[in-house]
């Protein structure tokens, strides 16, 4: 008897922080560990992560840790992992492994007994065969899994394209059918599909030198072109150095981790036919450069907003500049991104940008689900890694493929697929304690939930203080109520919350003695009253902070 189960820590229904757990008969084989950018980070958050307290509990099950690809939503919470789970070996590919110990290195880990290990070939632990094969992606040495067990195969395959990208890799779907060619049948896929409402295939939309060379002809060569893109999309990175090369452009590359990757693919392909390179500290004092602004997700776009208002050190823009934006917004930060636009549009009106429909990254769209389904047949399909409503959508294209809609599984995280005999046996069952963490700098869990909401509320609804003196004798308040606030209060409310404040407050001493005065369920109720009233006066639920001196 074979038993197997499927679940994530993270990364269903959501944008982020993926990873995954495949159970082969009581050992796990953790797929993937990444972060995810808060919406909300002005509130004060760097990064979540998924909770690893199932992990820890069962970390002698733990076979391996395998990395597919080294996008911050796949690999970077690794080394809080490593904090969790000691002696933890990890597997990947040789380009993966360099990017992930650099990552390793700035963190101040005590267990050192960690293993990061190249995969290149089929690896046997226990009684299942782990085959890793490439795929075509918007990073060098991306890669897909089999696993192989005693009754069956499991692929895993995520953040890729169906075609050839040449020195960014190739998804060749006949290699992966050799792969699974050995007797047994796929009896379970598991696909990346959070842009399964994306109409047609990702390749034909992924290239856009034909959409933006015009801009390169028509800028003067004295002016400067500035280009805004996530420091993961290298393949799209790729396209604006071959045109800056083309039309005699130097480079300025202004963000750390792009830098990175382009020092490291330059090394693994000595041949590649790249621009001139110009410190990014002299970005001020060019005149021709491209200069290539990256970053991830968000912080991308909170950078461009410091350099739009002139908070930057080396780049300022000006009025004359060519400004190319290619990073449409995942879901929940378009605000964001309608904002970073405006702010670079009060600096210079020569400004583009490729939106969603004009442009894709590195992931699977609608036909590609649909042709991967149709060419590998599998038993049983589990769509992951995006909104809940693009999994059930990826669901029905596994059906319009040939599928028995039973066998498609959406899940969100911690809901574990069960399958006995090949069979699924039951989705009812979940994990305990999934959900975010934390991190706020290096910490793990500085700060609670509590903190999140309150921030939160703070920035969308304001706070309001209130304070005064209270006779130590009497229980009465000495004095006027000193009424101040944040993000609430204004020059036509001011009058109108005074009074609804004032009013509430003498309510609660008036006609009471002393002894009926109890000052802790006072501030209570005052918050419940005060917020409830100003609700239904403004539509805002402001924070309350009831402060009473006794004197």
């Amino acid at each position: 008897m074979n038993k197997i189960n499927f679940f994530a820590l993270g990364g269903l229904d959501e944008n982020g922080k993926n990873s995954y757990v495949l159970e082969i008969n009581e050992k796990l084989y953790v797929i993937n560990s990444g972060t995810k950018v808060p919406i909300n980070s002005h509130n004060g958050i760097d990064t979540l992560i998924c909770n690893y307290d199932y992990l820890e509990k069962r970390s002698k099950d733990i076979e391996g840790l395998f990395i597919t690809d080294v996008k911050n939503e796949t690999f970077s919470a690794v080394p809080w992992l490593l904090m969790k789970i000691p002696n933890l070996k990890i597997y990947t590919s040789a380009f993966n492994r360099i990017v992930l110990l650099d990552r390793i290195s700035k963190y101040n880990i005590d267990n050192k007994n960690y293993e990061v290990k190249t995969i290149s070939m089929p690896l046997k632990i226990n009684d299942v065969v782990i085959t890793p094969f490439d795929v075509a992606g918007g990073l060098p040495g991306q890669i897909g899994l089999n696993f192989e067990y005693s009754e069956g195969n499991i692929i895993f395959m995520t953040n890729f394209v169906d075609g050839d990208l040449g020195p960014y890799g190739k998804t060749d779907v006949n290699q992966i059918n050799s792969i699974i060619n050995n007797g047994k049948k796929l009896q379970l896929l598991i696909l990346d599909s959070g842009h399964s409402n994306y109409p047609g295939r990702s390749i034909d939309k992924l290239w856009i030198s034909k959409k933006i060379e015009y801009k390169f002809k028509d800028t003067p060569n004295n002016k400067r072109i500035i280009i805004g893109l996530y420091d993961e999309d290298m393949i799209t990175a790729h396209e604006i150095l071959v045109l800056a090369k083309r039309y005699n452009r130097p480079v300025v590359t202004y963000g750390r981790n792009y830098s990175q990757f382009i020092n490291l693919v330059s090394k693994i392909n000595p041949g590649l036919q790249l621009p001139e390179f110009i410190d990014y500290r002299l970005a001020n004092e060019t005149t021709n450069a491209v200069i290539l602004v990256t970053g991830a997700i968000e912080r991308l776009y909170l950078r461009f907003i410091r350099i739009a208002s002139n908070n930057d050190v080396y780049l300022k823009l000006r009025p004359d500049d060519a400004v190319i934006v290619i990073a449409p917004p995942v879901n929940g930060l378009e605000v964001n991104y309608a904002l970073t636009l405006d702010e670079i549009a009060r600096q210079t009106p020569n400004l583009i940008e490729l939106s969603s429909d004009q442009y894709y990254a590195c992931n699977p769209a609608k036909e590609d689900i649909y042709n991967i389904i149709k060419v590998f047949k599998p038993k049983y399909f589990i769509p992951i890694q995006g909104l809940y409503r693009y999994l059930v959508v990826a669901a029905h294209i596994a059906r319009a493929a040939g599928m028995n809609f039973n066998n498609c599984i959406v899940l969100q995280n911690g809901k574990v697929a069960e399958f006995v005999n090949n069979e699924l046996v039951s989705q009812k069952h979940g994990i305990k304690n999934v959900g975010d963490t934390i991190i706020d700098g290096f910490g793990i869990g500085d700060i609670s939930q509590e903190v999140i909401n309150e921030r939160e509320n703070l920035a969308r609804d304001g706070v309001i203080a209130l304070s005064t003196l209270i006779d130590f004798k009497t229980k009465k308040p000495m004095g006027q109520l000193h009424i101040s606030s944040y993000g609430i209060i204004t020059k036509d409310n001011k009058d109108k919350i005074t009074e609804i404040v004032n009013d509430l407050f003498s309510k609660e001493f008036s006609n009471k003695e002393t002894s009926e005065i109890d000052l802790k369920q006072i501030q209570e109720k005052l918050r419940k009253s005060i917020k409830r009233k100003i609700y239904k006066v403004l539509n805002k639920e402001p924070m309350i902070v009831i402060t009473l001196y006794e004197i």
